[in-house]
C-alpha cells in the first residue's frame, strides 16, 4: 500500500505532507477531521523485509507511548492497522529539533541550553518511571518550539520493562554518537543509559562538536566505551563541567541517580548563573550611569549662601557679631589666616 497526499487514515486522519521517510517508516503531516487539528502520522513502510517484525517494533512504540502524558513527550493519540501497515497518530510538534538548533548556531550559551536540557531530563523522569527507556536520546529527537517549550519524540527504539523481549541479547540499539558505552556493548539499556545519552546532548550544546568522532559508527560507538571524555572548555561554569562529566561516567553506577536529579540540579546551576548575570547587569548599568566609575556614597553639608549668613566670632577677649557678610576676597583670606595663627586657633576649631 503506497501513501498518497489526500488519503484518508482510518476514516478520520487525512495525509496533508510527508515530512521524513526512515529506516522503519515514513511520517507524514495530518490533519484529523473530527477535532480540525493537525496530527503526525507514523507508518510503517510497505516495502520493508521482515515486516512482521518491524510491525511488533511499532506495536511496542505505540505501547510504550500510550501512558506517558507529560509537556515534555510528544502525545501519543491513536494507534491503528490496516492491510498490514501500522499508523502511529501522534501530537504534530511544529518546532525545530535541536539538532537544527545545533547546526544554525553551533556552541550554545549554557543560559539557553540548560532550559532545553531542564525539560528534557523531566520528560525522561516520566517515561522512566514507566519503566521505558528511550535508548536513543539525540538532539533530532528533542523538539523546541519558538518559546523554548521541549518535546521528546520518536519512542521507535524504546524499551520497556514490562513489555516482551525484541531485539535480541547482544543486539547494538541507538545511535553511535550518543549512544551509552553498555549500549555500544550490547548490554541492556537502563536510565542511566539515557542521561549518558542526555550528557553527550548537553557536552555537544556547550561545545559546538559531540564528544567522540569516528570514520564508522563502530569507531564511534567504541570510542564512548574505551576513551576518556574530552574535558569542556575551561570558560564553562566549574558546576556545569563538573554535572555534565558525571553524566558521562563510563560506569553507570557513577552518573546521577535518576533524570529527576539531573533535572533539579540543572535547574539550581540555571538560577546561580542567572543570578550572576543580574548582578553583573546591575552594575554594568550602573557603571554606565555614572560615566563608567561605581558611585561612593558622599555625605555633604547643606550649602548656606553667605549672602544671607550671620557668623558669630569669638577669640580671646574679643566676641561679637558679622551682619550680613560679604564673600571674603583673596585678600581677606590672608587677614584671616594671620589672625587665626595670632590667636593660636587652627581653621579645623
Amino acid at each position: 500500500m503506497k501513501l498518497i497526499e489526500g488519503q484518508l487514515i482510518h476514516r478520520r486522519y487525512r495525509l496533508d505532507s510527508r515530512i521524513a521517510k526512515g529506516g522503519m517508516g515514513e511520517v507524514w503531516k495530518g490533519w484529523d477531521i473530527q477535532l480540525n487539528r493537525p496530527v503526525a502520522i507514523k507508518a510503517l513502510r510497505s516495502d520493508l523485509s521482515n515486516a512482521e517484525a518491524k510491525l511488533r517494533r511499532l506495536r511496542a512504540e505505540a505501547h510504550n507511548s500510550a501512558n506517558l502524558a507529560h509537556p515534555n513527550i510528544a502525545a501519543l493519540f491513536e494507534y491503528y492497522e490496516h492491510d498490514g501497515i501500522g499508523f502511529l497518530i501522534m501530537e504534530y510538534v511544529p518546532s525545530k529539533s535541536l539538532a537544527d538548533l545545533f547546526h544554525e548556531q553551533g556552541a550554545m550559551d549554557p543560559l539557553t541550553l540548560l532550559p532545553i536540557l531542564i525539560q528534557t531530563a523531566r520528560g525522561l523522569f516520566v517515561a522512566h518511571s514507566h519503566g521505558v527507556i528511550h535508548r536513543d536520546v539525540k538532539p533530532a529527537n528533542i523538539m523546541v518550539s519558538d518559546t523554548g517549550e521541549v518535546k521528546i519524540t520518536d519512542f521507535g527504539v524504546s524499551y520497556s520493562t514490562n513489555q516482551e523481549q525484541i531485539t535480541q541479547d547482544g543486539m547494538v540499539v541507538g545511535t553511535a554518537q550518543y549512544i551509552s558505552p553498555e549500549q555500544a556493548q550490547g548490554q541492556q539499556a537502563t536510565p542511566q543509559s539515557d542521561i549518558y545519552s542526555l550528557g553527550v546532548v548537553a557536552y555537544e550544546g556547550l561545545c559546538g562538536h559531540r564528544p567522540f568522532t569516528g570514520a564508522t559508527p563502530v569507531d564511534i560507538a567504541a570510542a564512548h566505551v574505551n576513551d576518556p571524555v574530552p574535558p569542556l572548555p575551561a570558560n564553562i561554569d566549574v558546576q556545569l563541567r563538573e554535572f555534565i562529566m558525571s553524566m558521562l561516567a563510563k560506569d553507570p553506577l557513577d552518573r546521577p541517580k535518576d533524570a529527576l536529579v539531573v533535572s533539579r540540579t540543572l535547574a539550581r546551576i540555571e538560577r546561580r548563573l542567572l543570578d550572576q548575570q543580574t548582578e553583573l547587569n546591575d552594575s554594568t548599568r550602573i557603571m554606565a550611569r555614572s560615566g563608567g566609575r561605581l558611585p561612593r556614597r558622599i555625605t555633604s553639608m547643606p550649602h548656606i549662601p553667605l549672602a544671607n549668613a550671620r557668623v558669630t566670632v569669638t577669640t580671646p577677649g574679643v566676641s561679637g557679631t558679622v551682619p550680613d557678610a560679604t564673600p571674603i576676597t583673596g585678600e581677606q583670606h590672608t587677614q584671616n589666616d594671620s589672625s587665626r595663627r595670632m590667636f593660636g586657633r587652627s581653621s579645623n576649631e
